[in-house]
């Protein structure tokens, strides 16, 4: 007795693994098309077309010869074995109106909740309409009103591509006409949108993103946004201005994975607008003198949250008088956070925590393509070289990757706007034209970039 129980333990032990591995396994349906034989569509869908009799495994076929046409009927395939290029999204939430297109097809047809995607297919909402996305990765993407994305672009590193409208994503790659956005933590969360004129902005709530274009990469961390416009670097991350608007894109994203990417709650209602940024915590400073003006103190508690209410604090400490205020060294994570001080008088009693304030921590251009290459710390993006112009002058144009360095064209000092933009129109005569960009740091430290022009 005792050993014919061992041997049904041993069974039944040895049996449950498998059947856990099967239904946590990810299948992909195939329809049969008439004279499709299994041979064919291992050709044709798997990684490996040796694996074949990995289909019969998972569906009850009339034959097990592989070169005899099935029946019309629709295969369940491991979605592991599958070509990257066929394997399906799912198009698991929408409102109101959502359309589709197939891969090199001109029609737009209604799309249907839990249809497939491929490689190549588009989505578009329309007003009024949401849409949402689910990729074989389990990921979601979120489709707002006016949008268009095409899954998984053909010769593009990208998850999606952005044509026009806004996303809403996590862990997926989003690459636009004009850029291409990476995630750089796995709890990244960002939106990402696509202007008219083709410009990219981004928006990063959680985590932090990296923001390519123009061969030039920019790391935006959370609460602050960036924008590429065509044929110009991203330029330097700012605080973003319309931050509960993208807190209520993230509830609402956040609701929607843990139920599958379905219905999820309704956003939360708007919440106060937090004034801009000021340059740094450091400005804490100047807020704690204003609160201790003429007041004996015994010391002060400050605390730092994510949100204006203080729910979720990520850093408290209390200070005596004579201590130096260094909120960037105190392990923040680069990014936006509310700040409050609360003054501790000589009696030892804490006052009220003053008005929030927004400050960033950590957010700052790096100084090093200063000092290693000045070359990399500027973009020229018009004109190109051995451009061929009809005119009389041509525009000169780029953008400088750091506050400390000036730029000059053809000897004379160019102004740079506040996000390192420059502009300057040239004269150029008839025939071949050099011009000169120089990028300077003020240390001493210059570099020359030339672009010859030809006018007819």
């Amino acid at each position: 007795m005792r050993l014919a129980a061992g041997l049904l333990v041993l069974l039944l032990g040895g049996a449950a693994p498998a059947r856990a591995q099967e239904d946590a396994s990810a299948f992909q349906a195939v329809v049969v098309k008439p004279g499709d034989t299994l041979w064919a569509i291992a050709n044709k869908y798997l990684k490996d077309p040796s694996k074949w009799d990995e289909i019969i495994k998972h569906n009850r076929l009339p034959t097990k010869d592989p070169t005899i046409a099935l029946p019309g009927m629709t295969l369940r395939v491991p979605v592991r074995l599958i070509k990257s290029q066929l394997r399906a999204a799912h198009l698991v939430y929408a409102v109101n109106r959502v359309l589709y297109r197939r891969k090199e097809t001109a029609d737009w047809k209604s799309g249907k909740l839990e249809m497939e995607l491929f490689q190549g297919d588009s989505v578009r909402t329309l007003e009024e309409s949401k849409a949402r996305v689910k990729l074989l990765d389990r990921e979601l993407l979120s489709l707002e009103q006016n949008s268009m994305a095409v899954i998984k672009p053909a010769g593009r590193d990208g998850d999606l591509e952005l044509k026009s409208g806004s996303v809403f994503a996590g862990r997926a790659r989003v690459v636009t006409a004009t850029a291409s956005v990476t995630p750089r933590s796995r709890d990244t969360r960002y939106a990402a949108s696509v202007e008219p004129d083709l410009t990219t902005r981004v928006e990063v709530y959680k985590g932090m993103a990296a923001v390519d274009a123009q061969g030039i990469s920019v790391d935006v961390p959370a609460g602050m946004g960036t924008r590429v416009q065509p044929g110009l670097a991203p330029e330097v991350p700012k605080a973003i201005a319309d931050l509960p608007e993208l807190e209520n894109r993230a509830f609402e994203y956040a609701s929607a994975v843990k139920v599958g990417g379905g219905a999820a709650p309704e956003p939360r209602g708007p919440a106060a607008a937090p004034p801009a940024p000021e340059a740094d915590a450091d400005s804490l400073r100047g807020d704690l003198q204003s609160l201790r003006v003429g007041l004996p103190i015994m010391g002060y508690r400050i605390q730092a949250a994510e949100d204006r209410d203080f729910a979720k604090i990520v850093f408290e400490k209390k200070y005596e008088p004579e201590d130096r205020l260094r909120p960037g060294e105190e392990g923040l994570k680069p990014g936006a956070y509310w700040w409050r001080i609360a003054i501790i008088d000589l009696l030892g009693t804490e006052g009220r925590f003053s008005e929030p304030r927004y400050y960033t921590v950590g957010v700052k251009r790096a100084p090093s393509a200063v000092t290693l290459d000045l070359k990399k710390a500027v973009t020229i993006a018009y004109p190109a070289e051995d451009a061929t112009i009809d005119a009389d002058t041509v525009k000169v144009s780029g953008v400088l990757r750091d506050d400390r360095l000036s730029v000059e064209v053809n000897g004379k000092k160019t102004r740079a706007d506040a996000d390192g933009n420059f502009l300057v129109t040239v004269p150029v005569k008839e025939g071949m034209n050099e011009i000169v960009i120089t990028v300077l740091d003020g240390k001493g430290n210059s570099t020359d970039i030339s672009r010859r022009v030809h006018r007819r």
